[in-house]
């Protein structure tokens, strides 16, 4: 016999639903496109179920940002961060593991209701404090642990390394969406690849071939 959930857990349980639905639905719909409503009706819940747990659209996308960046950092410390090897090797893995989460297109809805949350805070000073504090928490001294030392991200602080690697990341997803011939997902670990190079691999800039030159317009 199947035990009967709580009154926390089945709350914890809607709250859930409420989250992967909103998703959906704000990708596929658009911030100002959707309502509780639709949100409630995809989850199979009611109205009433959202602001028990949400007080309103903009906690609500809240909500869903910081619980699917939750799941990406355990993720990412599952399969990459905790696995004690060095930074290159780190960057690497790492560039396989999005081509291939971007590639089973478990980050298309995500991407979308980013950008869309992104627009929408621009326009709500409160919105955007609440998200840039929650792309950019405090980070931790030191190199980040993607950018080996000696390259031109290791050489940068950490909140500025961070800063670099998100811009990829979103940047990446949305065109990978937007154009994927033109932004294949593998394009991803070449553009981390340059990023941790060490600078002493890096082309000496003076040994590159000059510019051909350019001949009078033939009208």
């Amino acid at each position: 016999m199947t035990d009967r959930l709580t009154r926390q857990e089945q709350r914890e349980r809607n709250r859930l639903r409420l989250l992967e639905a909103a998703e959906k639905v704000f990708a596929e719909r658009g911030i100002q496109g959707s309502s509780l409503d639709e949100v409630a009706a995809a989850a199979g819940l009611t109205k009433g179920a959202v602001y028990s747990n949400f007080d309103g659209k903009e906690d609500l996308l809240l909500a869903v940002m910081r619980h699917r960046l939750g799941q990406e950092a355990r993720a990412q410390a599952e399969h990459l961060l905790h696995s004690g090897r060095e930074a290159g090797e780190l960057g690497e893995e790492y560039g396989r593991y999005w081509a291939e989460r971007a590639r089973g297109g478990e980050q298309d809805t995500f991407a979308q209701m980013t950008v869309e949350l992104m627009i929408h805070a621009t326009r709500h000073p409160e919105v955007r404090a609440e998200l840039v504090a929650l792309l950019f928490p405090p980070g931790a001294p030191g190199r980040h642990p993607l950018a080996p030392e000696g390259s031109a991200l290791g050489e940068l602080p950490y909140e500025q390394a961070d800063a670099v690697l998100k811009s990829l990341d979103i940047g990446m997803r949305l065109l990978t969406l937007l154009a994927p011939g033109h932004c294949p997902p593998e394009l991803f670990a070449t553009a981390l690849r340059l990023l941790t190079a060490s600078s002493g691999g890096r082309p000496d800039q003076s040994q590159e071939r000059p510019a051909p030159a350019v001949g009078p317009r033939q009208d």
